[in-house]
């Protein structure tokens, strides 16, 4: 029965590094979009390959937990309007700030007894999350 097989798959967590042909995709077409976009956007363009990137690092590479990833992303989006507000507006800006965030959201995932991302050598335990 192919529904109930999917059912009982619902509440496993898979361990590990994920890529996907949808996961390919998006990457195939936010190349396309940003390089169609730099000569209208300029710099902006690369908002796309940047937060793809860090969507595909937190969820595909990573996993590192919903809370985390809103968390940066509230950030982000603060970070971005702080320096385009203040008239700096440099993405070596947005990721001075934005990188030392990113590398302690995945290296306190990493050590969280819930990890599953790439690396992962123990069995996860739902109940922890």
């Amino acid at each position: 029965m192919r529904f109930g097989t999917a059912m009982t798959d619902l509440g496993k967590q898979r361990r590990g590094f994920r890529l996907s042909a949808i996961d390919l995709l998006a990457i195939a077409i936010c190349a396309i979009a940003t390089i169609a976009a730099l000569p209208i956007l300029g710099e902006i363009a690369w908002l796309f390959p940047i937060t793809l990137g860090h969507f595909f690092l937190f969820c595909n590479v990573f996993r590192i937990r919903r809370e985390f990833e809103l968390f940066w992303a509230g950030v982000f989006v603060i970070n971005v309007a702080c320096w385009a507000l203040a008239g700096h507006f440099d993405w070596l800006n947005v990721l001075a700030v934005q990188t030392p965030l990113t590398a302690t959201l995945i290296i306190t995932e990493c050590f969280s007894p819930s990890y599953h991302g790439i690396f992962c050598k123990q069995a996860v335990d739902s109940s922890l999350k």
